[in-house]
């Protein structure tokens, strides 16, 4: 079963274009370090009359929860975490989470 671990930016960026620029221009590079790394994806939050506390979420694909683990414990993940003291102010909560995937199909 693949996994995923999320990082999720409940708040509000001072800036939110140049969090966003920061994000993805120079963090995303020092995630795609992580070893056995399948995919990223950054999600950002849109509040069109819906409600919505994240400004932005990772999420960081792996084959395996083991995999996962072995990034998350890595020295390449490290650097990416001291990185976080270089994003544009934010004024909010992180949070992190791993998640199994689970894959509905249509009809199953």
């Amino acid at each position: 079963m693949s996994a995923a671990y999320l990082v999720m930016y409940e708040g509000k960026p001072e800036d939110p274009g140049a969090f966003l620029k920061y994000y993805v221009e120079k963090h995303v590079p020092l995630v795609w370090a992580f070893p056995k790394i399948r995919a990223v994806e950054v999600q950002r939050g849109v509040d069109r009359g819906e409600g919505g506390d994240f400004f932005l979420i990772a999420r960081l694909l792996f084959d395996t929860v083991e995999d996962l683990l072995k990034a998350i414990h890595s020295k390449e993940r490290a650097v990416a975490r001291k990185d976080m003291s270089n994003f544009p102010a934010f004024k909010g909560v992180v949070r992190r989470q791993i998640v199994e995937i689970m894959e509905m199909r249509r009809g199953e």
